[in-house]
């Protein structure tokens, strides 16, 4: 099997789980500690995905579309150590301002720690994925997973102590990284320099917009979660964890679909391949929509009775949410995707300005429509922002098309 073969199935394969281990991380929590830790668990750990945003900082797409030449790897790596001792120390500065008790702040700040782990794996994944070994990243992610949950349940079904599990999630994770990350980007040809102040600054610097977009992206992925930990109880944050995991599918969806066509968007911008990278991008969108249309099918006949079982949480009362966020999910997949690609074409400083309006609409949104409608207010908020970011993202993406198409002709 030829490595781009096997760079998009376990691509697909590592994404997948990865991205899906948080939910099943809840589902464990829920069941065997019960609603209200439940709730507790899904708002620390999306919240330290947010966090997550400051130590990945520009991100894996950022680094592995870099055609500068200026930037070496090493760079990179020295670059995500220091965002990676930001994000813990803002970390714990959160939870001091919010003046969360010794059991929440414990969870929120091991998550963060966790998540810290897989900020800085990211930076050694690009150097694989730009070496054409996507594959070996995918098999990490799957490892870590795997590994990670099953030494969770475990230990949480043995202590019934959830600061005792979460440590077990940090802990698998380095081992992986020591063990099987750090051994696989040894054997590849790394581009090394010396870590000077320079190298560090100029990455803040030409990183800093896609940094701000990315971040603001996870923001609004979540923002009607921070306004139901200030305004509802812990078991609502449950309930609107469990009800958004199709968006979680989604995007997950877009993630997988994008990664492997990163380095040919990056090639076609590069060599003003015009008509090949809009069929690219036409053909990408067209997948997510007809994924997107199997997804809400399913979800409508099927999702309610089946995380009912799983979570053991009686859920019918929020169907209409649902369905809600499962169509809303479409939007931000496709949006997923449009950011890759303005990413790859060095359209971050249009984006940052989009996410930031958006992320001010989202949070007047949640905390009004949250105040007055609860649950059904959350699922709300998340139709309208995504669908509005997506259709604004592809104006920008048929707009900087025109405009390349108009340079490159010269």
């Amino acid at each position: 099997m030829t490595n781009d073969k096997k760079n998009v199935i376990w691509n697909i394969i590592g994404a997948t789980v990865n991205s899906f281990n948080s939910l099943l991380f809840a589902i464990l929590v829920t069941r065997m500690n019960g609603i209200n830790d439940g709730g507790i668990f899904t708002y620390c750990f999306a919240t330290a995905c947010l966090l997550y945003m400051i130590g990945i900082y520009a991100g894996r797409t950022f680094q592995v579309t870099d055609i500068s030449n200026k930037n070496s790897d090493t760079d990179y790596i020295y670059h995500r150590l220091l965002t990676c001792t930001i994000m813990v120390i803002i970390s714990i500065g959160f939870v001091i301002i919010k003046q969360y008790d010794i059991y929440k702040s414990s969870i929120f700040i091991i998550l963060c720690i966790f998540k810290c782990v897989e900020a800085f794996s990211e930076s050694i994944y690009a150097i694989l994925q730009k070496n054409n070994l996507l594959f070996k990243v995918g098999i990490s992610m799957f490892l870590k997973a795997i590994i990670a949950l099953i030494v969770f349940a475990i230990i949480n079904y043995a202590t019934e102590d959830l600061i005792i599990s979460c440590l077990s999630i940090v802990i698998t994770n380095l081992l992986i990284l020591f063990i099987y990350d750090y051994r696989n980007v040894k054997k590849v040809n790394i581009v090394k320099t010396k870590l000077t102040k320079n190298s560090v600054i100029r990455l803040f610097k030409i990183g800093f917009f896609t940094f701000i977009l990315t971040f603001l992206a996870n923001y609004l992925i979540n923002s009607s979660r921070y306004a139901i930990d200030d305004i509802l109880e812990n078991d609502l944050q449950t309930i609107f964890g469990i009800i958004i995991m199709p968006a979680t599918f989604m995007g997950l969806l877009g993630q997988y679909i994008i990664q492997p066509y990163l380095t040919k968007i990056s090639d076609n911008i590069k060599n003003k391949k015009y008509y090949d990278l809009k069929k690219m991008i036409i053909y990408l969108i067209s997948i997510i929509l007809v994924l997107g249309i199997f997804v809400v099918i399913v979800a409508y006949f099927l999702e309610m009775p089946v995380l009912q079982i799983i979570y053991n949480v009686e859920l019918q009362p929020y169907f209409i949410s649902m369905i809600i966020i499962v169509v809303g999910s479409i939007f931000y997949s496709i949006s997923t995707i449009l950011s890759a690609i303005l990413i790859a074409m060095r359209k971050t400083v249009g984006q940052a300005i989009l996410y930031s309006g958006m992320a001010i609409l989202a949070t007047i949104l949640s905390y009004t429509l949250i105040q007055k409608y609860q649950i059904a207010g959350a699922s709300i908020t998340y139709f309208i922002i995504m669908t509005i970011i997506s259709i604004l993202f592809l104006i920008y993406v048929i707009y900087a098309m025109k405009k390349y198409k108009s340079e490159w002709e010269k």
